[in-house]
């Protein structure tokens, strides 16, 4: 051929109209280069004109990809669920933290320090029967005007006279350097590690080994209560709580010795968006960006909280505070006591509009304490003699009524963690996802983006009809 008819053949070639691109073309080169299975059977032949196994590629097609959707939407809306697993843990420990342990005797009230006002024995009786009236408090000035902490105080059982003798880890120590008393709901008790600088730790678990005391609980010095017991309460807490948030309470009898032993509980639950009570979320407290919306309470708790919301509305009320509240104000007189704040508060606890009126908020982070509590009789008789010279008693009755041993301790180095966690995290999100595209289409997550430049490629065709202009083929042009 010359050059002549090669020009010739050129310009014929040139002058000749390109072949028309549309969509059909657009999903031949798609189906051709896609990682999609099954894509590649639904193009012609097979489907121009329409054959059965283009029809059957098709239905399947359609119905995996339907059945993909349906997975993908369940999947992402129980991501977003936020669901949670709780996962139990037992820990062996070197140390454990010990807890704060308050005891409380059942009368604190000291009858010979009330002596002092002979209408006040007749008093407390009519008070724990019921018999109380307006006239009750006409006989003294005493039960019209504030009662200070300090007389509450001057008339509760003495601490170093029912704490006889205390030991830890095997050591003996002086009651009343480490036990603190503190005003509770039951009155003036004493408590054992509590808010302290150094909190007792614990490397060796046995009844012997923690916490033993010998008390004496003075029943002679009873006077009348509501609850018309003897012996002590112990309140087991958290060493950086109130005794009255106590998460585990014992009762320990005179003539017994009363073993407690101890399980400690860690619970960990799922800030928001999680719901760490089926319902209700969690605070959490150890954020740095956390602050304490509690007025009187230095460490954020939910009982804290519910007795703070409980001791303003008493007090708005009333317009005083009991002897255990912490806020300040005029501590109420013992009219003012059984006239109003004791029937306020079993009123308002009562109510089931209560709880949500304070709108308090767990935290996500807290302890408690489970026991295991038994006893045997005490003491043994080798043992009388010589504790009466240590208890000061007269005889082994007056003994008997009012001298009781209290061993508290762990009973192993373990430490039972609940722990909540999230059931989906991002990873395990996108490898649920990646498992159902793989199973329905052989898919991944670079076919995702091959279907993404297919619709990009849709989108600009469809632009270039609107325009008027000739569609590209842009999949091989680009």
């Amino acid at each position: 051929m010359n050059l002549a008819e090669k020009i010739e053949t050129v310009s014929f070639d040139a002058d000749r109209p390109s072949p028309k691109y549309g969509l059909k073309d657009l999903w031949i080169e798609f189906s051709q280069s896609t990682g999609l299975h099954a894509v590649n059977k639904i193009k012609p032949p097979s489907i121009s004109p329409f054959s059965i196994r283009g029809l059957l590629w098709m239905l399947s097609l359609c119905s995996t990809t339907a059945f993909l959707v349906y997975n993908l939407i369940e999947e992402i809306g129980d991501y977003y669920s936020y669901p949670t697993v709780t996962k139990v843990t037992p820990k062996i420990r070197s140390s454990i933290e010990f807890p704060a342990v308050t005891i409380c005797n059942r009368c604190t009230l000291n009858n010979t320090r009330l002596g002092a006002y002979p209408e006040m024995e007749n008093y407390f009786f009519n008070s724990v029967f019921g018999l109380m009236n307006e006239s009750s408090f006409l006989v003294l000035d005493e039960f019209q005007k504030p009662l200070s902490l300090e007389w509450w105080r001057n008339m509760s059982m003495e601490g170093s006279k029912m704490l006889t003798e205390c030991s830890f880890g095997g050591e003996k120590f002086d009651c009343m350097t480490k036990f603190r008393p503190i005003f509770t709901n039951e009155g003036l008790c004493h408590t054992f590690n509590f808010n302290v600088s150094e909190i007792v730790q614990v490397r060796m678990a046995g009844h012997a080994k923690n916490l033993v005391l010998l008390l004496n609980i003075n029943q002679d010095h009873y006077t009348f209560m509501s609850n018309m017991a003897a012996g002590i309460k112990v309140l087991l807490h958290n060493p950086r709580i109130h005794p009255d948030a106590s998460s585990s309470v014992v009762m320990a009898a005179p003539g017994f010795s009363t073993y407690v032993a101890l399980q400690k509980i860690e619970y960990l639950y799922q800030p928001l968006p999680h719901m760490a009570f089926d319902d209700m979320e969690c605070v959490d407290t150890t954020s740095p960006n956390f602050v304490n919306p509690l007025k009187y309470y230095s460490h954020y708790t939910y009982n804290h909280c519910i007795m703070e919301c409980l001791q303003m509305k008493v007090f708005s009320n009333c317009g005083c505070v009991g002897p255990s509240d912490p806020q300040d104000g005029p501590r109420c007189s013992l009219a003012k006591r059984d006239s109003c704040y004791k029937p306020f508060i079993a009123q308002t606890i009562t109510n089931g509009n209560f709880v949500g009126e304070c709108a308090c908020v767990s935290e996500c982070m807290f302890d408690s304490y489970t026991t295991q509590v038994s006893s045997s009789s005490f003491p043994a008789k080798v043992l009388i003699n010589k504790l009466l010279n240590i208890t000061g008693a007269q005889n082994k009755e007056t003994m008997t009524d009012n001298v009781l041993l209290l061993r508290v301790f762990y009973d192993q180095m373990m430490i039972t963690s609940i722990t909540q966690q999230p059931q989906y995290t991002v990873a395990s999100l996108f490898s649920n996802i990646g498992g159902q595209m793989g199973l329905c289409l052989g898919a991944s997550i670079l076919t995702v983006m091959e279907i993404t430049e297919l619709l990009v490629f849709i989108i600009l065709f469809l632009c270039d009809k609107c325009r008027g202009r000739k569609a590209r083929n842009r999949i091989n042009n680009w």
